[in-house]
């Protein structure tokens, strides 16, 4: 569960539409969500607040073996009222990282025109300390330069331990970040003062060619193209600057998949560091995969030698019954995937990751490393569960067998349509969670909860992994310190001397509140 700040600068860049998905960084989100997910190990406590349209704060109190915290502060001039803030209001899956359906990437000329010369730029300004002693400050600034490229100023300072031990200023950097994004690709470049490290990262998104026309029909407002078609005969063709348009917008929205190639260099001449990395990511897209709300007509049958093959054009072309494969006249298609495949040549690593959600409840990843170098590989499984409330046939939300199914039966005429979508929206929110889990070749196991209790966010999670260690036998009590709890699970002989086999774990509470 990502805390209440995290969620606000992900609703800054959804209130300025930027395309998050469209960065060599976001090339793994998926299955690093569903495989890489961290599990709490203390107790900890975060009490937050969107005081003003403008403007959030945060506080957040853990403990294991001593009490820690920190204060957060957020501005954002850009209002962000329309988001819901409260716990009891947000909905889940904007707190849990899981299966992302990435978006269509657009380019600079389909997107909203956010900024004008009277206008000022969207800009955000964010800032934690982290107490108590030796304390820990980082802070982010954002701007909106233009509708295609974003800068980002990122701070990190940590005060000295003991001013006896300062032989020199307290550790600190300050990174910065430019990202432009023309929807076709993006390119972004980073530095930072620590070792006067420099990259640049780079994500190309095939297929995705712009319009071939002339650059008036690609300036010009959908207004000044179309005009006043009120009067406009019927039957008679478009004109091409509008036939040229729709068309084109209809093949980038019709896309069933996409493929993306990116790669990651940087160097640091101080240090002499040099990385290198590549990758590729092939997804289907969230239009497809939205079944239609209008009632489809089912295709008539056809012998079992001709059928195409699941997933492919050719039975999305049958299914539909039409050549546009628009996401209103596509009624199904197979279910969400992702694939990935990253290369790091100087190290030898390689990594292939396949995500896939089989039902709208349950999503499932592995991912596979390989080092050419040293012939060592390594699996990683998990998945996420989600549990949502069951809605009844006309809508409403109901639990089959209830005892108090009869009173909702016979209250339901007593509120409005609108007041009706309000309760069982509400009640869906209230007994919706969700469960991820993890297990590698080693067997390391991790299990996160995510869910409400009464107007508390709540997640608990679980870490276990094996260790081995030679003991005598008898000597492995349960202990509990600091925390981490230690068990005897097993022996690997029978006589004293030998190696012993324990699991060593964790277990942590992280309690939120928002309003």
């Amino acid at each position: 569960m990502i805390d209440f700040m995290d969620y606000i600068v992900h609703a800054f860049g959804t209130a300025t539409d930027w395309n998050v998905d469209n960065s060599y960084s976001s090339l793994t989100a998926t299955s690093d969500a569903l495989l890489s997910f961290q599990t709490p190990s203390t107790l900890s406590l975060h009490v937050s607040s969107l005081s003003t349209p403008n403007f959030a704060t945060s506080y957040t109190l853990s403990t294991l073996g001593q009490i820690d915290g920190s204060i957060s502060y957020l501005y954002s001039t850009v209002p962000l009222a329309h988001i819901p803030s409260q716990t009891t209001s947000i909905p889940l899956k904007h707190l849990v990282r899981g299966y992302r359906d990435i978006r269509l990437p657009t380019g600079v000329q389909e997107k909203r025109h956010l900024l004008s010369e009277n206008e000022r730029k969207p800009t955000l300004l964010h800032a934690t300390l982290a107490l108590p002693p030796p304390s820990v400050l980082t802070g982010l600034y954002t701007r909106r330069i233009n509708p295609d490229t974003l800068i980002s100023l990122s701070l990190y300072s940590k005060s000295a331990p003991s001013p006896t031990l300062n032989s020199g200023p307290p550790p600190a950097s300050v990174l910065a970040h430019v990202q432009h994004d023309t929807g076709r690709f993006s390119v972004e470049g980073l530095g930072s003062t620590d070792n006067a490290l420099l990259g640049v990262r780079a994500l190309w998104n095939f297929g995705l060619s712009p319009l071939e026309s002339d650059t008036s029909i690609s300036s010009a407002s959908p207004s000044e193209i179309i005009g006043d078609l009120t009067d406009f005969p019927n039957g008679l063709p478009l004109p091409p600057q509008l036939d040229a348009l729709s068309t084109h917008q209809i093949r980038l929205a019709s896309k069933p998949s996409l493929l993306s190639a990116g790669a990651e260099f940087y160097y640091s001449p101080f240090s002499h560091v040099i990385g290198l990395s590549t990758g590729l990511r092939f997804t289907t897209l969230a239009p497809l995969i939205v079944p239609s709300e209008e009632p489809s007509v089912p295709p008539l049958p056809r012998p079992a030698s001709n059928k195409p093959l699941a997933g492919t054009s050719a039975a999305l072309l049958s299914s539909a019954g039409h050549s546009l494969l628009t996401p209103s006249n596509v009624s199904h298609s197979s279910f969400p995937y992702t694939m990935t495949l990253t290369l790091t040549p100087l190290t030898g690593s390689i990594s292939s990751t396949y995500s896939v959600r089989p039902t709208p409840n349950l999503a499932l990843s592995s991912r596979f490393d390989f080092n050419f170098y040293s012939w060592e590989s390594r699996y990683v499984v998990g998945g996420e569960l989600w549990r949502r409330h069951r809605t009844s046939a006309d809508g409403g939300a109901t639990e089959s067998g209830s005892p108090s199914s009869w009173a909702r039966t016979r209250t339901k005429d007593w509120f409005t349509p609108a007041e009706r979508s309000l309760k069982d929206e509400r009640i869906a929110r209230e007994e919706e969670n969700v469960l991820k889990f993890r297990v590698d070749d080693t067997w390391n196991v991790r299990a996160l909860w995510t869910g409400r209790v009464k107007s508390l966010l709540v997640s608990a999670g679980v870490g276990l992994c094996p260790v081995s260690r030679g003991q005598n036998l008898g000597s492995a009590p349960v202990t509990v310190a600091g925390g981490v709890m230690r068990a005897h699970a097993g022996d690997a002989g029978l006589e004293g001397g030998v190696s012993v086999k324990r699991w060593t774990g964790s277990v942590g509470v992280t309690i939120a509140y928002s309003t």
